[in-house]
């Protein structure tokens, strides 16, 4: 059963958003996401670039910011990184629309496949609320939290993944299905 936002992301999955999108995606990347975090960075790992992590890893991690950049990693996932999502979720539903919803039409799970980004999304935004708490209450360690906010990590690269997998999956498809 169709809903209005299935519709409406019908409506807006087209190649020209798809690049417009990219472009955004892009600009957060290389451009404002590394100019929210300090330069300070550049030998310390990122917790939210990583597949997973033990609670006792991300101390490790956290530990070794300063006090300063621990406040603006916090602000960071607290604001531009509450929109990122939001962009790379539209891009990947968008994808999947014009390649997957093509390439196999007859899937039963069809519209359901688009929303895979966004519980991508979904614990993206739980690992930010997450890390920006172990952030801010840091030098106190909450294992508990942190053992959550990587499962969050986890789970919303591996939906990311997916979405990657069933985008490259449909592309090849629609590829041979053309020759």
């Amino acid at each position: 059963m169709k809903t209005k936002l299935i519709t409406l992301f019908e409506k807006w999955a087209n190649w020209k958003s798809i690049l417009a999108l990219f472009a955004l995606q892009m600009l957060f990347n290389l451009v404002i996401m590394p100019s929210a975090s300090s330069s300070d960075t550049h030998n310390v790992p990122i917790l939210d670039l990583q597949f997973f992590y033990t609670p006792q890893r991300a101390y490790e991690i956290i530990g070794a910011y300063s006090p300063e950049l621990r406040q603006a990693a916090a602000m960071t996932r607290l604001t531009v990184d509450i929109i990122y999502p939001v962009v790379y979720g539209l891009l990947l539903s968008f994808l999947l629309i014009v390649t997957f919803r093509r390439a196999f039409p007859d899937f039963p799970f069809s519209d359901e496949i688009i929303f895979i980004p966004w519980a991508g999304v979904l614990f993206d935004y739980l690992e930010n609320f997450g890390l920006a708490i172990m952030y801010l209450s840091y030098p106190t360690e909450l294992y508990f939290i942190a053992r959550l906010t990587s499962i969050f990590t986890t789970l919303k690269w591996t939906l990311i993944g997916v979405s990657f997998v069933l985008v490259l999956i449909a592309a090849v498809k629609l590829a041979f299905d053309k020759s």
